[in-house]
């Protein structure tokens, strides 16, 4: 019989199968050890974050949408036809590897089946996993956007799938493994209207759906439900809602004609919080940012940034205020048609990020790693992960 142990190996590939295969899958809770969000990108992070007062791209209206009058005007349009991105924690690939080695071990004491191999390797994976997060998720964001000289504005459509699973010893109210998966999907829109010479403020509004599965599954939910799983999932365990979330953002060039151009950014994100009922809800959060941009002759561009998110403390994970701190800076090497090619670096959470991309006519290659810090301060556990991107558009 088998082990009450590798029925969790069941429940990871089928909750695993449906956050990414199916047409509607999961959006849920987020989860309970990192901070919510809707969307990140890979220039994002690749600066430890720090985006407040940055922006200058269409995904600035996931953090600032008054920012999006950094959009380069000589560029003309900002287009992202498809702008893929897959984000695996320090132990997801590897463990999604072990338990499909364990699937193909082979027949050791001839008696014709590999059933008792299989369950003695699937048991040695999840013990060894115990207690480790594993996170992998998938992204796009397909919209475009454009700057002028007192206004800017972007469009689009964002998807965002991911998945949080951690294996339990299966005593005690944790249960034998622990599952947040969700999936939320809907449309994005920002503008940025210039208020005086030097301040500049911005409105954005997210129509959005989200389903959810947050639960833990206890040893014998998994014995009873273990020939009809997906079912119980979707039918009983699933939540769904919807939500319209609007943005407020403000930002300020405080020397636009000096040599290091300062500014310095403030943003309300999800006003009133983003409720999608039984599905759960991302709080309001409040941040403030401050930037550099020095007038360099050696490359395109220098900028640097330092941002403090959820000065109110919405966030109820913690109070941590290293886990609320980014920093980082985006280095332009070079930008000579058909080639683009920069260099990201920070500290986010405490930890340090970095990243690159390569642009090459119209597809992008960009590729980050950050850690997100899920104890409850800084450094109590940290989940490394690594971030790729493609994207097609100009």
């Amino acid at each position: 019989m088998k082990t009450i142990r590798s029925y969790s190996v069941t429940a990871v590939l089928a909750v695993a199968c449906m956050l990414l295969a199916a047409p509607a899958a999961f959006a849920g809770d987020p989860t309970s050890r990192e901070y919510p969000y809707l969307y990140k990108s890979s220039r994002a992070m690749g600066m430890g974050g720090a985006y407040t007062a940055i922006g200058g791209r269409v995904d600035a209206v996931f953090s600032n949408p008054a920012t999006l009058i950094n959009i380069p005007r000589d560029k003309g349009w900002d287009v992202n036809l498809l702008n893929l991105n897959v984000t695996v924690g320090k132990d997801a690939k590897q463990f999604f590897k072990d338990m499909q080695d364990a699937l193909d071990v082979t027949d050791q004491n001839g008696d014709g089946s590999t059933g008792d191999e299989e369950l003695k390797a699937m048991n040695d994976v999840l013990a060894r996993y115990t207690g480790e997060n594993l996170h992998l998720s998938v992204s796009d964001l397909t919209a475009l956007g454009k700057s002028y000289d007192s206004f800017a504005f972007a469009v689009g459509g964002v998807g965002v799938g991911r998945l949080d699973a951690m294996p339990h010893q299966g005593f005690g109210s944790d249960g034998l493994l622990e599952v947040n998966a969700d999936v939320t999907y809907g449309a994005v829109v920002g503008f940025s209207v210039k208020a005086t010479d030097n301040l500049f403020a911005g409105l954005g509004v997210k129509a959005l759906h989200r389903e959810s599965l947050v639960h833990k599954f206890t040893a014998q939910e998994l014995v009873d439900k273990q020939d009809n799983l997906d079912n119980y999932i979707q039918d009983e365990l699933r939540k769904k809602g919807s939500a319209v979330g609007f943005d407020a953002g403000l930002l300020w060039n405080l020397g636009p004609d000096s040599y290091w151009r300062p500014s310095a950014g403030l943003s309300v994100l999800n006003i009133g919080d983003l409720d999608f009922k039984e599905a759960g809800k991302i709080p309001m959060t409040v941040n403030a940012g401050l930037a550099v941009n020095p007038q360099i002759t050696w490359s395109r561009s220098l900028i640097i940034g330092i941002d403090y998110i959820d000065i109110l403390n919405n966030y109820t994970q913690d109070k941590d205020m290293l886990k609320r701190t980014r920093m980082g800076a985006e280095l332009q090497l070079f930008d000579i048609l058909p080639v683009e090619m920069s260099l990201r670096a920070g500290l986010y959470q405490g930890s340090l990020t970095f990243g690159a991309d390569l642009r090459l006519l119209t597809f992008l290659l960009s590729y980050t790693q950050y850690t997100e810090q899920i104890g409850a301060y800084a450094g109590q556990d940290k989940d490394t992960r690594q971030m790729l991107t493609f994207n097609f558009g100009w």
